[in-house]
């Protein structure tokens, strides 16, 4: 399966972080760094275990729109599963995340 990410994720992850660390002066660029590290590594993850997540539950859009829901790093993540029409392969499209400090409807 491949593991897609939009770009609207990638900014909800180093908004938050950035936010952070304006927020909290003993959280450094490193450990911020490493927690990237781990949540990128979970959503490569992806690939192997896409289709066992439930549907979104709690966060109504997503609910709306059909997503699943994955949880790493205290981030909520929404992702829809595709097949490619041209080659029949399966793809987990990671479309929005939320930290759980953040999550509601």
């Amino acid at each position: 399966m491949i593991v897609r990410i939009d770009n609207n994720v990638h900014l909800q992850i180093a908004e938050f972080y950035a936010v952070s660390m304006a927020l909290h002066p003993t959280l450094d660029e490193a450990v911020v760094e490493r927690k990237k590290a781990r949540l990128y590594a979970a959503i490569r993850e992806l690939e192997h275990y896409a289709a066992i997540y439930p549907l979104a539950r709690y966060k109504q859009a997503w609910i709306d729109a059909g997503y699943h829901e994955f949880i790493a790093e205290d981030f909520h993540f929404a992702y829809k599963l595709y097949t490619l029409k041209e080659t029949g392969e399966a793809v987990a499209y990671v479309i929005d995340a939320c930290h759980s400090l953040l999550y509601h409807n």
